[in-house]
């Protein structure tokens, strides 16, 4: 993990074919569970029967160097097959990481914006695209069990070695007088070597993919990037003033090396000063940030930092030194308190609140019931936009940082926490160099050099009285655009008096009970989960069938083969000690030729066993990841808001456990076929040939099986506690991951370290017991297996004074149960195996068998085949978060939205205006009271029909990684669309220029989140999705906040176009983009205040009434001039 956190920026945008993935699945717990598993079991196995195959050679060279000589070479055609077997299984192995990967990535990108893809209904699209990735896993898996089937079989050249040992064997007995014992003792020395040695080779599988986990950590671990965190060398300044200065810098990004995006850039800010840099969508101007945290270098030129080169500084004292406050904030999956953090480690509690205080934050924080040890959610998910932005605001300034770097730092924000927050920045950046990158001119008139960056390049520089003078200049071109809005509605600001709110003051008491009963329905649906049953399992494999017998027949007739061989050799024996050569002949050749057949029986079964449950396990592993996803894509929004449903959580249970579930079916399953049949057989002619002896050989038999039994129940247990501790050692490593470039800005690479090692702790103690315990009874188990070894001599050898048995049926039945007894000591191995495929079963059906609280495809549904007319209608409502059940954000709340109109909600953040547009959508139900469209209650629909209906263009677009063309597809619900309706959904969103100019036009790649795009380009890109769905009800929620003033002016006007005629609901704190709304609901608290157009809230002032409305619109003139 530190080492994918040293990794620069760059090299993660160059993964652009496979996004994130292949580097989340190196820190993912499967990879770390593949290595742990082959370290802690397969290895010690592995050196035990080289030990073995060791011993074995040594003393049979001892006793009968002949004979051991020439079954030497032997080994060979052991050696040989898992040698080409661990190759050809590595190449697969990796061929296979890839496919998941690709496949692991859909589910992640899903996950991650799982609101996107329940509003534009394309879970249905996405399985299909995930099950199409999966394809190529099936195919490989075939190849991969024909490999091992093969291999596995070729240790029946055991069987080979003893017909040629005993074939040479009686040759040394008849002409060299060698004692038949001892050519017996060297020949089962010989065998049991290589038996042991082939042993060895069955762990060649868990090799082959640790070594393949552990080639993609070591592809990370020994890459040294350019720009290196670790690298402790660099000049680090005694009294820094903050003077910065761009020289000739030209730049394009690593990921599109064709596309320049600055060209002989020069810029110098004078320390103390803050300076802002304004222009288009694009030009460049998050571009600077990047370089001057030194997420990348320029081509060409340089940054320099009070006069020297950034590149000589040292890394992570330079970023030390910066407070970065970015347009979409990233918060991590904990408390609000460990957020802030982040941006000092050391910092105390008074730091803490005073940062906060700074940002405008504390009084919303301190509002909710657990205060500063409230839980954001993933990604922040658990608060709103604007709630967000103080939060990571309160972050940058308790760093007390030399430099602020503001990318449009306030645009998430109402105009009075605006205007709060930036006072509280203004006060902070006295003294210190300022760089803010800002859309809205109005927020940035004071200060002290304004820059225009247009096309990569400085246009024009100077202060904001200097620029406007120009009137044919650029910066008077874009205050112009702005200005009719100036002078009416910038934005959205609370008066003083009127509105000073956050949701936590909206935590209104009342009774519990309906509160509990959804909670009580939603762990009630937890705990109906039946108990997992392999034969509910083996049913999903119905399907595969013939696979499954064919399979099946195999194990159990290569399960036949060990008794068999046993009885074969028990017999051999007695052929040394017969009176005449001719008898010796005769006999020897017979049994020569039953071990030759036995090897080549044992190569075809095992082809068989292998090949067949190969193919049902791939199978089955492809049905199992799509029903997940299938499933998991019809849970409510709340269920995803659950800190144990993270991305990395449901990611690593769709990978870990059906990868797991496909070992049992395969290798587990025919283990335990085989290991049946050789029981069956072994203890049948046993009993026929010395049932006494059988007996007592079988006596102990049970003993062992149940020492085996209780070590399975007791590392099931352990095994729970285990793989939670690894979920959530996921989950923190891929929000690092995905947040990467928030770990980078503030250094935290230790931080992250630490929250993994916390993490892991649980597990080390559980591994720790597990370990302790499992070599307890395993010692246990290969002691009773001696044990009865010795038992069996001896009571054999009272038999045969007895005159009760022969020694030859001594002999047969001792090496029938012996080799029963190997087959059980083998499937004894896989215990732990069993454990963790137990509960890997249990987690894949109590996902399958969950019910949804919010089901979005109930056949009785109402489904509206006509576009909907759009009256919306929310009564009564009463509303809180499931993971916040204290904190309500609805109480009475209604209002009533006109079909064919637009409305618009504004007030502070936090006020409940998105969780509006999350109740029209039904992400949640209230607790109380009704939303009804078109009369009818929204769970009266089905929910997937109704959202066909409706699109949604949010604050943080979410965009998948594709092309630009196949996001704008996304928009239309699976249905066939063309060229011309992609460009006409583009232009009216004021896209297509920007696409056009781009170096592969609609076929740019995105990245994954639409990394490789500007938050403007990104948002037009999301609002030309959501025209080409031609919805009946279009929710905006702050549609426009990441545009500049001419895209937004343009993509106004394209959105007021196709608001005619359609439901329009409109969230927004800048109040230009509302004043033309049919109707505008201030809300606050909770609930609306004001209610009407825009000219009848103004006109309150004219009757002596200064509501709220007329107080948003005061301040926001007052902060525009």
């Amino acid at each position: 993990m530190k080492a994918v956190l040293r990794q620069d920026v760059g090299y993660f945008d160059m993964l652009e074919t496979t996004t994130t993935s292949h580097v989340t699945d190196v820190v993912s717990s499967d990879s770390f569970l593949v290595i742990h598993d082959v370290i802690s079991e397969k290895v010690p196995a592995f050196v035990a029967n080289i030990s073995t195959f060791l011993g074995a050679y040594l003393i049979s060279f001892v006793m009968l160097w002949r004979l051991a000589a020439v079954a030497l070479p032997s080994v060979l055609l052991l050696v040989i097959p898992g040698l080409m077997y661990g190759r050809t299984l590595a190449a697969i192995a990796k061929e296979m990481r890839g496919e998941y990967s690709k496949a692991d990535s859909i589910v992640r990108q899903a996950v991650s914006s799982i609101r996107t893809i329940y509003s534009f209904v394309g879970e249905s699209k996405t399985v299909e695209k995930y099950a199409a990735a999966l394809r190529g896993t099936v195919k490989l898996g075939r190849r991969q069990g024909l490999a091992k089937g093969v291999a596995v079989g070729s240790n029946g050249v055991v069987y080979a070695i003893w017909s040629y040992m005993s074939f040479y064997g009686s040759r040394l007995v008849m002409h060299h007088h060698v004692p038949g014992g001892t050519v017996f003792a060297v020949g089962a020395a010989v065998t049991t070597g290589g038996l042991a040695f082939g042993s060895c080779l069955s762990n060649v599988k868990y090799f082959s993919e640790a070594s393949a986990a552990c080639e993609r950590m070591m592809e990370v671990i020994e890459r040294v990037p350019k720009i290196d965190p670790d690298n402790t060398d660099g000049h680090i300044i005694g009294h820094v003033l903050g003077e910065v200065e761009f020289k000739h810098v030209e730049f394009a990004y690593p990921s599109r090396p064709e596309t320049i995006v600055l060209k002989n850039f020069n810029l110098r800010i004078p320390a103390g000063k803050k300076v802002a840099l304004v222009g288009g969508s694009g030009s460049g101007k998050s571009t600077t940030v990047a370089l001057l945290q030194r997420f990348y270098d320029p081509v060409s030129g340089e940054v320099l930092l009070d006069g020297i080169a950034i590149d000589r500084l040292h890394l992570n004292w330079l970023r030390s030194q910066m407070g970065v406050v970015s347009q979409e904030p990233a918060l991590f999956a904990t408390s609000i308190k460990e957020n802030i953090i982040f941006g000092k480690e050391d910092a105390t509690m008074e730091e803490i609140i005073e940062a906060s205080k700074a940002a405008n934050a504390h009084g919303f924080i301190s509002q909710l019931h657990n205060g500063y040890d409230t839980q954001v959610g993933e990604r922040g998910v658990q608060m709103s936009g604007g709630q967000k932005q103080r939060v990571a605001i309160a972050r940058a300034i308790i760093r007390t940082p030399k430099i602020f770097l503001l990318d449009e730092a306030t645009s998430a924000l109402d105009t009075e926490s605006e205007r709060s927050v930036q006072e509280a920045l203004d006060r902070a950046a006295s003294g210190r160099t300022t760089i803010t990158i800002a859309h809205r001119l109005s927020t940035i008139r004071n200060a002290d050099i304004i820059a225009v960056v247009q096309n990569g390049q400085v246009k024009e520089i100077g202060s904001h009285g200097d620029l406007i003078k120009d009137e044919n200049g650029i910066y008077t071109s874009l205050v112009r655009q702005q200005m009719p809005t100036s002078q009416t509605l910038m934005g959205i600001h609370v008066n003083d008096n009127a509105i000073r709110h956050s949701v936590a003051s909206v935590a209104l008491p009342l009774p519990n009970t309906s509160i509990d009963s959804q909670h009580s329905s939603l762990a009630s649906g937890e705990k109906s989960i039946r108990a997992p049953s392999f034969v509910r399992l083996l049913a999903l494999n119905l399907p595969e069938w013939k696979q499954a017998t064919l399979g099946s027949v195999g194990a159990m007739l290569f399960g036949a083969v060990q008794p068999t061989y046993g009885f074969v050799l028990g017999s051999m024996l007695s052929v040394f000690f017969l009176p005449t050569h001719a008898e010796i002949k005769e006999k020897i050749r017979i049994y020569s030729l039953c071990f030759l057949g036995l090897s080549v029986l044992a190569i075809f079964l095992s082809t068989v066993q292998h090949y067949n449950l190969a193919i049902m396990g791939e199978h089955l592993t492809r049905r199992i990841r799509v029903k997940l996803l299938s499933k998991i894509l019809t849970f409510e929004i709340g269920w995803y808001d659950r800190d144990e449903n993270s991305v990395g959580a449901v990611c690593s249970r769709l990978a870990t456990d059906a990868n797991m579930v496909r070992s049992l079916v395969g290798d587990r399953m025919a283990l335990l076929i085989q290991a049946g049949s050789s029981v069956a057989v072994s203890w049948t002619l046993s009993l026929v040939i010395a049932w006494k002896l059988a007996l007592v050989m079988m006596a102990t038999k049970p003993i062992l099986i149940l020492g085996f039994y209780y070590k399975r129940v007791f590392l099931k247990n352990m095994s729970k506690k285990a793989a939670k501790a690894q979920a959530e050692s996921s989950r923190v490593a891929v929000e690092a991951i995905a947040n990467l470039r928030t770990v980078t800005t503030f250094s935290s690479c230790t931080r992250i370290l630490q929250m993994l090692k916390k993490a892991q702790e649980g597990a080390a103690k559980e591994s720790a017991r597990q370990s302790w315990f499992s070599g307890f009874v395993l010692a246990t188990s290969s002691s009773l297996i001696t044990f009865n070894v010795a038992l069996s001599w001896w009571y054999g050898g009272k038999l045969v004074d007895r005159g009760d048995i022969a020694v030859k049926s001594l002999f047969q039945t001792f090496f029938i149960l012996v080799t029963t007894s190997r087959v059980i000591a083998e499937a004894a191995t896989m215990t732990s195996d069993l454990a963790k495929g137990g509960n890997a079963v249990g987690s894949i059906f109590a996902v399958l068998d969950r019910e949804s609280i919010i089901h979005p495809d109930d056949p009785s549904g109402f489904n509206p085949i006509e576009n909907l007319a759009g009256n919306v209608e929310i009564r009564d409502v009463h509303f809180a978060y499931p993971e916040r059940p204290n904190a309500f954000v609805f109480r009475g709340f209604s209002i009533e939205i006109e079909a064919g109109k637009s409305t618009a909600l504004v007030g502070p953040s936090g006020s409940g205006k998105s969780t509006v547009i999350a109740l029209i959508q039904r992400f949640y139900d209230p607790i109380k009271g009704s939303v009804k469209i078109d009369g009818r209650d929204v769970k009266s629909y089905n929910l997937r029909s109704l959202r066909k209906h409706i699109a949604l263009v949010s604050q943080e677009p979410a965009l998948f990684a594709g092309t630009v063309r196949e996001n704008i597809i996304y928009g239309g619900g699976g249905a066939d669309v063309s060229e011309a309706e992609v460009v006409e959904a583009a232009k009216a969103a004021n896209a297509h220029d920007f696409i056009q100019a781009l170096e592969d036009g609609y076929d740019t790649w995105c990245g994954e989140r639409g990394t490789q795009l500007s938050g403007g380009q990104k948002q037009r890109v999301a609002i030309a999705r959501a025209v080409l769905k031609r919805p009946s009800v279009l929710l905006l929620d702050e549609a426009t906040s990441a545009l500049d003033s001419g895209c937004e002016r343009a993509v106004q006007e394209a959105l007021e176009r196709i608001m005619v005629g359609r439901t329009t609901v409109v969230v927004a704190h800048r109040l230009s983009t509302v004043r033309n709304c049919d109707a505008i609901a201030v809300l606050d608290k909770g609930r609306v205040v004001e209610e009407g157009t825009h000219s009848s809230l103004m006109a309150n002032s004219s009757r002596g009434s200064r509501g709220v409305y007329y107080s948003l619109f005061t301040l926001q003139n007052c902060a525009s001039k």
